[in-house]
């Protein structure tokens, strides 16, 4: 089934072609598969903080992008 391209308004891409121009990219840019889960933990929030004081940290800093002004 073919998509439309986000970047080119007028042209259909398949999934085929999409999956070549994304390995393309990845290739060009010299990135590799992730093989190490482990690599991905992140470890920025502190050990005695519950996951409910993650959340509304997360919450929080939402709000603030949302109020923040653009000048």
């Amino acid at each position: 089934m073919a998509q439309r391209n986000p970047i080119a308004d007028d042209e259909l891409v398949t999934p085929e072609v999409a999956r070549r121009e994304l390995e393309r990219l990845a290739a060009e840019q010299g990135v590799k598969p992730i093989v190490d889960l482990a690599l991905l933990r992140a470890d920025f929030w502190p050990k005695d903080e519950s996951v409910d004081d993650f959340v509304q940290g997360v919450r929080e800093g939402r709000r603030a992008s949302e109020t923040r002004s653009v000048k």
